[in-house]
């Protein structure tokens, strides 16, 4: 509900924190947890490798139940034990601190609900979905071009390093775009605090495991303005 007092204070209180150093650090503690499951290295993921995905859709997604409880390095029962396949409409994306490409996807009716796929780089070690994840990020780069965009934004005297096209220190809004997606992804309940299209039970897909776009390849990513 808009008005829950624990939702309330959440809000109220990542507002506040993120203004200091310390809270920073702390809300991307508390967003960091549960690494292992987010990126498919923990020891429940290996018995979802080659498990046939279930048809599901956002509006699906979004009433499904929170568990009492989610394991710190484990998968909670049913939702989170199978891999999920939908199609819906991509309306944003970005790249955010921790690597990974925030996607918000959406059914016919404006539902909402975030998918991700991490940054390959950046996986818990022993990852089960290292391949598919790796394969599923090259999918969007080539998609939007945003290999393209890298070379475009690169300075000639740059180190390598600053070369790198950062989606999250040039462009941390949303980068709107409406595409038509099918998904594959193991299914995970985050929390909710404040994310762009996170759902009301905050159900993600999360990591994606495969991207296809059945539309025309996007347009380049424009180069940030200075």
């Amino acid at each position: 509900m808009a008005n829950d007092p624990i939702n309330e204070y959440l809000a109220t209180a990542k507002r506040a924190t993120i203004q200091t150093a310390g809270g920073a650090r702390a809300l991307t503690a508390a967003v960091h947890q549960r690494w292992s499951v987010k990126t498919g290295a923990d020891a429940d993921a290996g018995n979802l490798v080659g498990q046939t995905p279930v048809t599901t859709t956002v509006a699906a997604m979004r009433a499904l139940a929170v568990p009492a409880v989610l394991p710190p390095n484990g998968r909670s029962q049913g939702t989170e034990e199978t891999v999920w396949e939908l199609n819906a409409t991509l309306t944003g994306y970005k790249h955010e601190s921790d690597g990974d490409y925030h996607l918000v996807i959406a059914d016919d009716q404006g539902n909402t609900m975030i998918a991700e796929i991490p940054d390959p780089t950046a996986l818990a070690p022993g990852s089960f979905f290292a391949a598919q994840i790796a394969a599923a990020r090259q999918a969007f780069d080539e998609h939007f071009g945003l290999h393209e965009a890298a070379r475009k934004q690169a300075a000639p005297a740059a180190a390598p390093a600053a070369a790198e096209f950062s989606l999250a220190a040039t462009a941390p809004a949303l980068t709107r775009v409406t595409e038509s997606v099918t998904l594959q992804g193991l299914g995970f309940f985050d929390f909710a605090h404040g994310q762009d299209g996170v759902a009301p039970n905050a159900i993600e897909l999360h990591p994606v495991i495969s991207i296809e776009f059945p539309g025309p390849a996007a347009p380049a990513a424009p180069p940030p303005a200075p």
